[in-house]
């Protein structure tokens, strides 16, 4: 057990009682109910490229790593998971993406996977998970935090933005689909000079090149058709 707490489901009346959940660390055992909560994520996306689906053999994998899996189940129904990955030095690191140096690359960790079920969006389950696993990464020895998100994905994008991570580059991967690689340096936190620059998240070369002027998106904030990113150089 990691946390307990209560949480409630977002399609009926704001009336209803609170539901116990538990956060816990997940193992084979949990191999179904994984696959079963992806199919249903899925399901219920209006746009499929957001969410990259895995394989059993993936889930399985990371469900042998201790620690790699977090779940938070309520009324016995797993509700949520976030996995962790460890890349080391393969090239799916992306690390090699933001351009760390290689001695880095042992160093980093990929928040990999997260999932929530439909009816409990709200709860900040995304929030709950990573800061949880952030605090395991950060007694594991582990310096780099990194993890890709869609821009057109606002929610997770801006968890993982209040989670300390930043934009560090935005790219094609896995062959076409665009995503920001952001990133969180455990011992060396960044800080942003007074100079910002607001792009509409929509405008993709333009935040491409930002990106590739040194400067980084930190912040996150609404507009009346969508959102834009606040970018900044580090100091």
């Amino acid at each position: 057990m990691i946390e307990c707490g209560n949480i409630k489901r977002n399609k009926v009346s704001p009336m209803q009682a609170e539901l116990g959940y538990e956060m816990r660390f997940m193992d084979e055992s949990n191999l179904d109910e994984m696959m079963d909560l992806q199919e249903i994520v899925i399901y219920h996306l209006a746009d499929k490229e957001i969410f990259r689906s895995h394989s059993v053999d993936y889930f399985r994998e990371h469900l042998h790593m201790e620690k790699s899996a977090i779940g938070v189940f309520c009324q016995d129904e797993l509700v949520a998971y976030n996995i962790l990955s460890f890349p080391g030095e393969c090239n799916d690191n992306f690390g090699l993406d933001i351009n760390l140096p290689k001695d880095d690359l042992p160093n980093v960790v990929h928040l990999a996977t997260i999932a929530v079920h439909p009816d409990f969006r709200g709860n900040s389950l995304q929030s709950k998970m990573q800061s949880a696993h952030l605090k395991i990464i950060a007694n594991s020895g582990y310096n780099h935090v990194c993890c890709m998100v869609s821009p057109k994905n606002r929610p997770s994008l801006q968890n993982i933005l209040s989670q300390g991570l930043i934009i560090k580059a935005l790219k094609f991967k896995f062959q076409w689909r665009l995503r920001y690689i952001m990133h969180k340096n455990l011992l060396n936190p960044c800080f942003f000079g007074p100079d910002v620059v607001r792009m509409d998240s929509k405008d993709i070369p333009g935040q491409i090149n930002l990106l590739n002027r040194g400067f980084h998106g930190f912040h996150l904030s609404e507009l009346s058709d969508g959102f834009e990113i606040h970018f900044a150089k580090p100091t």
